[in-house]
């Protein structure tokens, strides 16, 4: 009685092979159930051992590619202690102040009321239309960045991030004769929480 269980309940479970009736298909299909219906592996013999080989490779090509990505991370928390995901505040300053100079076609010295500073940056951009604005970063204000754009005199947009580090502003000249901003930042523990070179683009 158990093994006419176990007959249909190999019979329901194994639906790879269909054998129609008849004696030759009574015993095949005996001899897969004996075989605890192992239909999926279509190689009985098993795994080359160049199929073996392969596979570890590649699971040790993974583990070194995790192993490296870790450790530039730990070392960049320990160098930046700002969690740039907790602090997306972060991210965006760096991020527009990064395409900013980018594009930057020279600093100004002055501008209306404002002077080229650690804690002022002006910079005479351009757009993507090829008409030229002017930028200025304010870092005056502690915890908070200010990004103003003027097109001529005239105020147009103006940016606010809050919850910031104190930032502070840098030339950087490279061996090249190309001038560069450097971008540093403090955290509340007074460590050194960003510390960043940013190079415009030659122009024409």
């Amino acid at each position: 009685m158990v093994k006419r269980e176990r007959r249909e309940l190999h019979r329901q479970e194994c639906r790879c092979h269909t054998i129609p009736r008849g004696p030759v298909a009574q015993t095949l299909l005996s001899v897969l159930h004996r075989q605890e219906c192992r239909c999926p592996r279509a190689d009985p013999r098993g795994y080359s051992l160049l199929e073996v080989v392969v596979a570890i490779a590649v699971f040790g090509a993974f583990l070194i590619i995790i192993t490296i990505v870790t450790a530039e991370m730990r070392g960049n928390e320990k160098r930046y202690p700002i969690n740039f995901m907790a602090h997306p505040e972060v991210s965006s300053v760096m991020a527009r102040m990064r395409k900013d100079i980018f594009d930057t076609t020279y600093y100004p010295a002055e501008f209306q009321t404002y002077k080229q500073t650690p804690q002022t940056l002006i910079l005479y951009t351009l757009k993507q239309t090829g008409a030229g604005t002017t930028v200025v970063w304010d870092f005056s204000t502690s915890g908070e960045v200010h990004r103003k754009e003027f097109n001529g005199q005239q105020l147009a947009i103006e940016w606010v991030a809050h919850g910031l580090p104190s930032f502070a502003i840098s030339s950087y000249s490279l061996s090249t004769g190309q001038d560069a901003v450097r971008v540093s930042a403090i955290d509340d523990q007074k460590r050194l929480a960003i510390d960043e070179i940013f190079v415009p683009r030659p122009h024409a």
